[in-house]
């Protein structure tokens, strides 16, 4: 019962391990090292043979079927089968014992597509060399290689397969050897392309290959989307807090502002005395307060606002459709939560803080930097007159205009 607790512990982290590395991890397959992508082609190949032995056994023993089998060449293939299986098993498990072997990740690296492939090969052989699956199947090995294989490990191995490939068909075409030596006379002698045996057989070869290919090439495709979509979000969001960079909200101020007929409003707020913290804590410090701010104002707003970094300690909040009463409720709700809010530094210290906000309304008559322009400028009137307030533009008109900075 242990044991198979331990088993059970053991094919669970490894494949928490394997899935990590092809759904999560950023480091995309085709930049694998030569030894792991080694390895996981010694499990495919594990499994081509685990199918192909269900596939033959099942023939075999099936009265309608075992009419086209080579009663003389089966239990040679049977054979062959099961040493090309406990191949790819001991190598696997060969390889978690010395992964950290840099002689034997070598080996592995040209190891691993040679056996998979002359594998392959071998299997083509036994139902036809001239046959579909052989020639198709020989392609798409080579395809994957060029893909995920660096050239000199390719054509290492390509050449030697082509060479082997080249000689079987000269032997088969000058009857030095059995053509399909899988399949008795009443198949090779018969109208073969009509039998489902055949086309069964050309499948068993075949499919897994291509299965093979597909896997590797839509784990490629779904690591190499995730990627685009991680490079995209870090060309759009602010490293240190985590929300949207200055360049990604011009972006979409300037996509409102091309939807005339949609109202946003703009919220400036500016950390108070932030360089005071700065000087006095750390910039370590300063960096847990931003993020800590950028957190608020996120959760504190709806899914369709957007909440970036200005620049320094400054940040914006841009609400779509929202009129100036509900924008200066949402910015008095943030500042009041920022307030409240405890920072414990290491010295036992509670530090705690606050921000400035300016509102604005977007009007038809105004564009972006003019709108942005008159949030600044109410940011400027709230610091002015004692910070950790609101204020909007339209208190402007009631004070001496200040100049913008």
């Amino acid at each position: 019962m242990n044991l198979f607790k331990k088993i059970h512990a053991l094919v669970l982290h490894y494949w928490g391990r394997f899935r990590f590395h092809i759904h999560e991890s950023d480091n995309l397959i085709i930049n694998w090292p030569n030894f792991d992508k080694g390895v996981l082609l010694l499990i495919f190949g594990a499994l081509c043979q685990v199918s192909a032995i269900k596939w033959y056994l099942f023939s075999y023993f099936s009265e309608e079927d075992r009419i086209w089998i080579n009663p003389d060449f089966f239990l040679i293939r049977i054979v062959s089968v099961l040493v090309t299986l406990t191949i790819f098993v001991v190598m696997i498990a060969v390889s978690f014992r010395y992964k950290r072997n840099r002689k034997f990740r070598k080996f592995i690296s040209y190891f691993s597509p040679m056996f998979f492939g002359g594998a392959m090969i071998y299997a083509g052989y036994t139902i036809g060399i001239y046959s579909p699956a052989t020639i198709a199947g020989f392609v798409n090995i080579v395809l994957i290689g060029l893909v995920f294989y660096s050239r000199k490990i390719i054509y290492s191995i390509a050449i030697p397969a082509l060479i082997f490939t080249i000689v079987i068909s000269y032997l088969t075409f000058n009857g030095v050897i059995r053509y399909a030596p899988l399949f008795s006379d009443a198949l090779t002698n018969g109208e073969f392309y009509h039998n489902e045996f055949w086309i069964g057989s050309m499948a068993e070869v075949y499919l897994p290959i291509l299965l093979v290919s597909i896997l590797f090439f839509e784990i490629l495709l779904s690591q190499w989307r995730r990627r685009e979509r991680n490079i995209k979000r870090m060309s759009q969001t602010d490293v240190l807090t985590n929300v949207f960079n200055r360049r990604y909200i011009g972006e979409q101020l300037s996509a409102l502002e091309r939807k005339k007929k949609t109202a946003y409003a703009v919220i400036l707020l500016d950390l108070d005395h932030f360089k005071l913290i700065n000087d006095q804590y750390g910039h370590e410090v300063g960096d847990v307060v931003l993020q800590r701010v950028a957190a608020i104002l996120s959760a504190t707003t709806r899914e369709q606002d957007i909440v970036g970094r200005f620049g320094g300690e400054e940040f914006i909040l841009i609400l779509k459709e929202q009129n100036l009463q509900q924008a200066i409720e949402i910015a008095e709700r943030c500042r009041k939560i920022i307030e409240q809010e405890e920072i414990q530094l290491e010295t036992k210290e509670t530090l705690k803080m606050s921000a400035s906000f300016g509102v604005a309304l977007s009007q038809s008559t105004l564009n972006k930097e003019q709108t942005i322009r008159l949030a600044d400028r109410a940011l400027y009137l709230a610091k002015r007159q004692g910070r950790n307030q609101v204020r909007n533009y339209l208190e402007l008109v009631t004070h001496t205009p200040s100049p913008i900075y």
